[in-house]
This record gives structure tokens, sequence and C-alpha cells, in this order.
């Protein structure tokens, strides 16, 4: 499958809309689904160019990538920078702790308590 790729270079261009049109991609913009006007006709014109059903070459129909794009092109508020891999080695590790010392003592108790006898249902 051919996927044409475009540089990062942009060129600007001149575009009427109507009114409507226009308001409704400012509130796409305002309701952050779209950086900005430009992505929402990028975002347009993708579909034109692409079967929005086409699948990719990253095997995901065309709506579904362009969604993780525009979505990629946006920071989170609790997005986690990783810049090297021993920060990606921190993050790991603390799932890797062992279990406190309250949840090791509770996990003893429960073994070896006798409280823990199975009562048959009374109806």
């Amino acid at each position: 499958m051919d996927i044409i790729q475009y540089t990062h270079m942009t060129t600007t261009i001149n575009i009427s809309l109507p009114t409507e049109m226009y308001r409704d991609a400012k509130k796409l913009v305002k309701e952050g689904k779209y950086h900005s006007i430009s992505e929402v006709i990028r975002a347009g014109l993708r579909r034109v160019f692409y079967d929005a059903n086409k699948i990719t070459e990253n095997g995901f129909p065309g709506w579904f990538e362009d969604r993780v794009l525009e979505s990629e092109a946006q920071p989170q508020e609790k997005d986690t920078v990783w810049e090297s891999e021993e920060d990606i080695k921190r993050y790991f590790k603390k799932f890797q702790k062992k279990p406190e010392k309250k949840i090791l003592k509770l996990q003893k108790h429960v073994k070896n308590s006798t409280d823990w006898q199975i009562q048959p249902a009374v109806r």
C-alpha cells in the first residue's frame, strides 16, 4: 500500500468558509478536539484524499488513525514525559516494590486465622 507522506514544510493559504462552518470549526477547537482551525481543515482534507475506512500501513482504519494523530498532537494534563531510558526504568520500578509491612502482617493474620470458617446460608 502506498502512503503519501508530506514533509513538515507548510504553505499558508487563505480560504473562504460559510459563517456557520467557521463557527463550528472554532467550536471544535474550543472543545479541545483540535489544536487549531488549520488542524480541522487538514483532518477534512485527509478524509477527502484518503478513504476514511481504508486500512493504513499501521493496520488501523483511516478515521481512527486520524483521531489518534489529532489527540497525540495535544498534550494532556496528566502526561508523563520520559526523556531517558533511566526515566522509564524509574517509572516501572515503582510497580516492583515489595508489599508494605501492614499488608504482609494482614496476610499473615488471615493465613493463621481460624475465624474464617464457612457458615451455611440460612433462609
